[in-house]
């Protein structure tokens, strides 16, 4: 089922599609009809799976498998966000991605911990994902554990 969302620029489509691959806890590869299309979800940033520091790099591994473990091979909705262009400077498109449940993908990596909050670009989620990221830093959850015992 497809769902209308108002968008700044018009109106967007929420569309469903099913995760093909993940490549990190950021970032999917979602088969949307014929085509395959890469997702940078929106509000997030997830530890880089190449970071040079070993506990950093092991959290950017837990953070895509735990994403694997919850999406791949699943049909997920995709909604665009008004705030925010259709996709990034890498051609990805930007999306929250929602299980059929409802649950929101990209808050529950914050609230696991294994990501933070990515605000270098307005998103219209903003306030309630810091208000998860800040449950999930008082709890020291994933990144939050680690920034407090680390150098």
């Amino acid at each position: 089922m497809l769902l209308v969302v108002a968008a700044a620029a018009g109106s967007a489509r929420v569309e469903t599609g099913r995760v093909v691959w993940v490549a990190d806890g950021d970032t999917i590869t979602v088969r949307i009809g014929a085509a395959k299309e890469k997702i940078r979800l929106v509000g997030i940033d997830t530890p880089e799976l190449d970071d040079a520091r070993p506990a950093w790099r092991d959290l950017a591994y837990q953070a895509r498998d735990y994403a694997r473990s919850r999406l791949l091979g699943r049909t997920v909705a995709l909604e665009p966000d008004p705030l925010c262009r259709n996709r990034d400077k890498y051609g990805r498109l930007l999306r929250y991605v929602a299980l059929d449940d409802g649950t929101d993908v990209n808050e529950e990596m914050i609230r696991r911990g294994y990501a933070r909050v990515f605000t270098r670009f307005p998103f219209a989620r903003t306030k309630r994902y810091e208000s998860v990221e800040d449950d999930a830093r008082k709890a020291r959850r994933g990144r939050w554990w680690l920034t407090a015992h680390s150098d």
